[in-house]
């Protein structure tokens, strides 16, 4: 797994590469520690560079919404530990742009 930050008017958006795996989960875990230090509000975590991932990787992000999380680029992905949040803190959004624009207007 790879990533990278970047940040678009005040949001701080994660994008993930490669494959999540269960090896993976430390790693990312401190990815977003990072991130989140470094911005402030809801946090765009962009997946569609993500190959695949296991289901602790998804374990993972669902752990990493401990504060409001916006999940995008899932594609095709199975994702039922995301869809069955039942915190509401995790909101879905089809691609980047759908999450920023809702967060833009939130």
């Amino acid at each position: 797994m790879r990533w990278d930050f970047t940040e678009h008017d005040g949001v701080g958006v994660l994008h993930l590469f490669g494959f999540l795996g269960g090896q993976d989960t430390h790693r990312f875990e401190g990815a977003v520690d990072w991130v989140r230090s470094r911005s402030n509000g809801t946090l765009v975590l962009d997946l569609s560079g993500l190959l695949g991932w296991s289901e602790e990787g998804e374990a993972a992000v669902v752990r990493a919404a401990q504060s409001p999380l916006a999940v995008c680029g899932l594609l095709d992905r199975p994702a039922p530990l995301l869809s069955g949040d039942t915190s509401g803190l995790i909101r879905i959004y089809p691609d980047l742009r759908s999450a920023l624009a809702y967060l833009a207007t939130a």
